[in-house]
Formats: structure tokens, C-alpha cells, sequence
């Protein structure tokens, strides 16, 4: 059963799922979908014997079912604490909105709901955009809030990728106006009118973001700074009776599949990038975003809110750090940089 329980997007998703439309969203054309129409709630829980308990829910409540009066038909999301404070998602479109009012041509270009209502989310082109050589990747909006006490109401940057259609992960730590988290709290109805005072500050993230993949687009790859990348990201497993660090045919196959990807380059769209760390970061985020072991509706939700969305986030910081200290810069743009997978001791097959 797909956990994906209403997509609607301009353009194809990778993962096929969902409503395209063709063209872009406003936030009253989403909000009329009936996947959003519907209005969350806290109660307190009570027993088999009707005695309220020191437990509260919160509860999906569809408009329909309000307007009828017909609380009992609300659907219990998940279990929360007493100070949990319930943040309506139509609120997030909200602070969008205001931003889209001074950003021209600015549009949603895709949004959803997971599951039965815990997650809802929206992505919108706020006309940003960072430059990597050639390569042009419009920065996003990425709302998302949780219902169910799973995750904070919150804002981030991330950046798709033209060419192959990744989302890359670039709510960087030390870019901390790229990610605006709001806590579930008391507090949170003044946090949200805060939020959208510093959403607006967005451009000077991007800018900082578009120097760190710049930098990564002009260092150059080479078999230290692989291995040492590929051993913190995907660690060999520790034998339990010897201490001893070991391969293991997973670790080995994810290696192979990430290297692969690296040699492909997207195709050779951009041959600039080919052999550089950037080149590297693009390959494990088409990894994780395609062709990571789960099942479609699995792995878009990883992508954008779990372990994907978490791998993604530590390659950046991992690469950038390496490079830093173990790459040399690239005087002129070369046309391939070769690295020889056997000394890693990788069987990788020749890229047809």
C-alpha cells in the first residue's frame, strides 16, 4: 500500500506516483484538492472504561465531516505529549505565499500528503538559483510539518538538479537560515510569524551554497580522498569477535553501484565536472534517490524526510570537508580524470 496518499505535481515525478498537472499550482488549486481538505486536532486519549488518561492524540478531521459535525469520524494520526501544540499545515502554505508575493513568476511546483495525514508538504520555486559552471540548479522551498508528533514544522533550501531530476539536500549545519525548524510547542503561533520574517534572508543561503558547490566543482578527485569518503559514509562493519573491520558484499555492491554513477557523469552533460568532487556528490544523491534499494513510494519519502534525506546531507558535509583537505584544485578544466577502482579492491564493472 502506497504511503504516498496525495501527490500532485507540474511535471513527472521519478517515482510515478500521484497527479500531474501540467502546469504550475497556486495554493488555493492545492489546498481545494480533496488529499489536503482537512483540519488536524489534539484530545486527550481515555481507556477501555472511558477514564481520560495522562495521553493525548492528535486526529485528522476531513472538512466535509466538520462541516456535517461529524466528530466521531475523525481519524486518529498518532500520540503526542500534553504541550504538543497543533500547527496546521494550511499555515505553511501561508508563509510561502508570502514569499511568492515578492518573487516573480514564483510557483509551487509539487506537493503531498503521507499517509493518512502525518506528513503534508510542498515544494515551491521561489526564483532562486545556484550556478556550477554550466550547471544551473533551481533552488527550492521544501515546506514540510508532521501531525502525528513524527517531525517540526519547517522550511529548508534544496536544489534540483536539471539534468537527471535529484533532489540534493542542502539545508547545510552551519547555513542556519536554510533550515528553519518550529517545535510543536506553546510558542509555536509566534515562532511560525518569525519564520517568515527570516524566510526572506533565503538568497544569502543560496549564495553560500552555490560557493560550496563550486568549490567542490573545482577539486579534483583522486583514490585517498575516495576511499576515506566512501569508509565514513558506507563504514565497513566491525566483527564482533576480532575487532576487526571487514567488508561486506552489501557495502561492496552500494561502492559499486555509487562508482558506477560517478563514471556515468549524468550522461556526460556537464564534461567539466567529471572527476571532481561535485561529480562524486551528484553520484550518491542519483544513489539514493533511484537506486537505493526500496520500494518506489519507500524511497521518495526517504529521500525527502529519512535515511536518504539524512545520507545526502552527510555527503555534502563529508565531501566538502575531505576536499578540503585532501584534493587539489583543478588549474584548468580537464576532459576526464581517471581513478583506478581496482587499487580500492572494487571489481567494478566497464561503464557501456
Amino acid at each position: 500500500m502506497h504511503n504516498i496518499n496525495t501527490f500532485i505535481s507540474r511535471q513527472p515525478a521519478w517515482h510515478k506516483l500521484g497527479t500531474v498537472t501540467g502546469k504550475y499550482q497556486t495554493t488555493d488549486e492545492l489546498l481545494a484538492d480533496k488529499g489536503f481538505q482537512f483540519v488536524v486536532f489534539k484530545s486527550q486519549l481515555r481507556d477501555g472504561l472511558e477514564r481520560p488518561v495522562a495521553a493525548w492524540g492528535t486526529f485528522r478531521w476531513d472538512l466535509a465531516d466538520k462541516v456535517a459535525g461529524r466528530k466521531d469520524a475523525a481519524k486518529f494520526l498518532g500520540a503526542v505529549g500534553e504541550d504538543y501544540a497543533v500547527l496546521q499545515h494550511d499555515e505553511g502554505f501561508k508563509s510561502i505565499d508570502a514569499l511568492m508575493n515578492t518573487a516573480d513568476g514564483a510557483h509551487y511546483e509539487s506537493a503531498g500528503v503521507l499517509g493518512g495525514g502525518e506528513r503534508v508538504w510542498a515544494l515551491a520555486d521561489l526564483g532562486l538559483a545556484a550556478k556550477i559552471g554550466d550547471d544551473v540548479q533551481p533552488g527550492y522551498l521544501l515546506f514540510s510539518t508532521g501531525h502525528d508528533g513524527s517531525m517540526s514544522h519547517s522550511y529548508r533550501l534544496c536544489f534540483t538538479r536539471v539534468v537527471c531530476q535529484n533532489t540534493l539536500n542542502a539545508a547545510l549545519s552551519e547555513c542556519t537560515k536554510a533550515a528553519l525548524t518550529i517545535r510543536h510547542t506553546k510558542n509555536a503561533a509566534s515562532r511560525l510569524v518569525d519564520a517568515r520574517s527570516a524566510l526572506a534572508s533565503m538568497g544569502d543561503d543560496v549564495k553560500r551554497i552555490e560557493d560550496r558547490l563550486n568549490f567542490l566543482a573545482n577539486r579534483k578527485m583522486n583514490r585517498e580522498a575516495l576511499t576515506t569518503i566512501m569508509d565514513r559514509l558506507f563504514p565497513k562493519r566491525m566483527d564482533a569477535v576480532s575487532g576487526d573491520s571487514r567488508d561486506t558484499t552489501r557495502r561492496t555492491n552500494i561502492i559499486s553501484d555509487v562508482v558506477k554513477l560517478y563514471e556515468l557523469n549524468d550522461g556526460n552533460a556537464f564534461p567539466e565536472q567529471r572527476g571532481t568532487a561535485y561529480n562524486l556528490l551528484n553520484a550518491i544523491t542519483a544513489y539514493t534517490d533511484h537506486e537505493r534499494s526500496s520500494k518506489e513510494d519507500g524511497r521518495a519519502e526517504s529521500a525527502l524526510f529519512g535515511s536518504g534525506d539524512a545520507l545526502k546531507s552527510k555527503a555534502m558535509d563529508v565531501i566538502y570537508e575531505v576536499a578540503g583537505r585532501n584534493m587539489e584544485a583543478i588549474p584548468a578544466r580537464i576532459p576526464s580524470v581517471a581513478v583506478d577502482w581496482a587499487d580500492l579492491g572494487l571489481n567494478v564493472p566497464a561503464v557501456q
